[in-house]
């Protein structure tokens, strides 16, 4: 089960540098479920890093062999600075999901405490400094095991949405919950989809009000892609099923981008015998 993340740069999209590794660990563990954030002519790299691991068991109850959440920063040249571990115990395959605030970056990611309760957690970089941990929302859910189902972030200025999928209890749900703040404090969670959905979530900012979330449901034969617009004060404004697709764990993840007035997502889309990527443009009104 061991892997390294594999970087290129490139200063015009036409040629490219030799790939590189940004972890000098040296350790064949798992390291992985990147999220990189465009940082002046820099990027800030975050990503699952299982050093500590060492052969130990992930599901070690005392902490001991723990997935870690580790950061750098990507210079345009090539070096790699600002090494940091920002959490020392976590979830271990959910992928981390980060944005860009007037404060500085934030990464949010799936926790993991001593008692295995997994709930999402966010870390700052403010002032040059990254601060401790923090649950976002306090789900309390309880799984002896990952499951594969990380949390995404999206900022306009100092307004933050972070989208995530949880199920405390056996129940499922997508959330979606802001910061007016840049991350330091956030209002309470706002429930998308309570009817059993998958998650594997997105989320960008229309505006400085505004969110639109994209996450799987069970459809009436396998899965949907559904979309919903909320405002920073809880208002759903449109929710609607995109497309149908593939609900397989070989389908991934839609992604979301939001380009200019347009809303777009791509998702795998699988048959029998092949895959391919499609691609939409959402009308939300």
């Amino acid at each position: 089960y061991s892997y390294d993340v594999h970087m290129k740069r490139s200063s015009d999209g036409k040629t490219w540098s030799e790939d590189f590794i940004p972890h000098t660990d040296g350790t064949p563990t798992e390291h992985g479920f990147v999220t990189m954030l465009p940082e002046g002519n820099n990027f800030r790299a975050a990503w699952l890093d299982g050093r500590n691991t060492g052969g130990e068991a992930h599901d070690s109850p005392t902490g001991h062999g723990a997935m870690t959440v580790r950061s750098a920063l990507i210079k345009s040249d090539g070096s790699v600075a600002d090494k940091a571990e920002l959490d020392v115990k976590v979830c271990d395959c959910c992928q981390t999901g980060g944005a860009i605030t007037t404060n500085g970056p934030v990464i949010v990611y799936r926790d993991r405490s001593e008692e295995e309760i997994r709930d999402m957690s966010i870390v700052r970089l403010v002032k040059g400094q990254w601060s401790s941990p923090k649950i976002i929302s306090a789900d309390n859910w309880k799984i002896a095991g990952c499951p594969v189902n990380g949390p995404r972030a999206a900022a306009v200025k100092n307004n933050l949405a972070v989208a995530w999928f949880t199920a405390p209890n056996g129940k499922s749900v997508v959330q979606v919950i802001f910061s007016n703040n840049g991350g330091e404090t956030f209002g309470d969670p706002i429930v998308l989809d309570d009817t059993a959905p998958l998650g594997r979530v997105d989320v960008a900012m229309l505006d400085e009000t505004t969110a639109v979330v994209s996450w799987l449901d069970k459809g009436e034969n396998d899965a949907e892609i559904k979309i919903a617009q909320v405002t920073l004060d809880g208002e759903i404004l449109t929710q609607k099923t995109v497309t149908a697709m593939s609900a397989s764990r070989k389908s991934g993840f839609p992604q979301m981008e939001v380009v200019g007035d347009d809303v777009f997502l791509a998702w795998t889309d699988l048959s029998e015998s092949s895959s391919e990527v499609k691609v939409a443009r959402v009308f939300l009104d």
